[in-house]
């Protein structure tokens, strides 16, 4: 099934995560002179494969441009939580393809997505919903939401498909504190030329506006919650990827230290009446929904070919 690279196929996907600087990295990317990249937040592998076939995804390669051309891609958050099922489709396709994974410090990526989240949820007292703590962990207890933060389970997936030279992992906050320095090693990493002065006069003008409508300080046990959750699969990930995170690591650490045997208790009891059983549910659920989702992918592209 893989398709050999041609002007109309991708060579390198942004596949998330969610809340960590996507959109900055690509717009630096849409206005590179040798990079054609496809509109974000194509979602095709994990949604639109079987809902919109295999030539709408790729027209959005197609460039009139292909001398000054050196890498064709496209940047879907919602990739990093995809099933090994739809990634080893993805894999099929394209095997030659090269993946950038942004990861951001877990408690502080959930509080990003539920200010995004309360944002655009549209009701009339959007700025006090945040004063609502059982809000703020029903919205971190859903499925999705929770995965964004699992970096340990989806560099499992990723890599458990494709070799790890193929995976450029970033640094949030590097995005930030080290601009220049990460796009020069996204370039190299993607085979186009490093242009360090490009790269400079592009950044006086890129910028991603914060839209959240929300500026509140998160609640201490809802920080405690977080850092309590993801504090073992932040030492997972840690451990993946040879020390990348282990500031992470301490921080969370540091935050449950001096708890207070209340907070723990709240943590356990919510833990298993909600949050562990909406796990388990979905656990039961998902390998048989993601089978079914990739067979008819594979169906769809078998007859659009035929």
């Amino acid at each position: 099934m893989a398709i050999r690279r041609q002007t109309n196929a991708p060579t390198f996907l942004g596949i998330g995560s969610q809340r960590c600087a996507t959109s900055y990295l690509n717009q630096i990317l849409e206005a590179h002179p040798n990079i054609h990249m496809a509109p974000k937040e194509c979602n095709f592998f994990n949604y639109n494969i079987q809902r919109k076939g295999l030539g709408w995804y790729l027209q959005h390669f197609e460039t009139d441009s292909e001398d000054d051309i050196q890498a064709w891609g496209e940047i879907s958050p919602s990739y990093a939580v995809m099933r090994p099922r739809e990634i080893q489709l993805a894999h099929d396709l394209f095997p030659h393809l090269k993946l950038i994974l942004i990861v951001r410090q877990p408690v502080d990526r959930m509080w990003s997505a539920l200010r995004r989240h309360w944002t655009y949820s549209y009701l009339e007292d959007v700025a006090d919903v945040g004063k609502d703590v059982s809000s703020m962990l029903g919205y971190a207890d859903q499925r999705l939401a929770d995965a964004f933060g699992d970096y340990q389970a989806i560099y499992r997936n990723w890599s458990s498909v494709f070799d790890d030279d193929r995976i450029l992992l970033l640094r949030f906050e590097r995005m930030k504190t080290e601009p220049e320095c990460t796009v020069a090693r996204v370039l190299e990493f993607l085979g186009v030329e490093v242009d360090i002065e490009w790269i400079r006069s592009y950044r006086k003008d890129a910028s991603v506006p914060n839209r959240s409508k929300v500026e509140v300080k998160m609640p201490a046990y809802v920080r405690y919650y977080l850092a309590r959750r993801y504090l073992d699969r932040t030492r997972i990930f840690n451990t993946m990827t040879n020390g990348l995170v282990e500031d992470w690591v301490d921080e969370m650490e540091e935050c449950i230290a001096d708890r207070a045997w209340i907070q723990e208790a709240r943590y356990q009891l919510r833990s298993t009446v909600r949050y562990r059983l909406v796990q388990w549910a979905h656990g039961l659920v998902d390998p048989v929904r993601t089978w079914w989702k990739v067979m008819k992918a594979r169906h769809v592209i078998s007859t659009s070919r035929a």
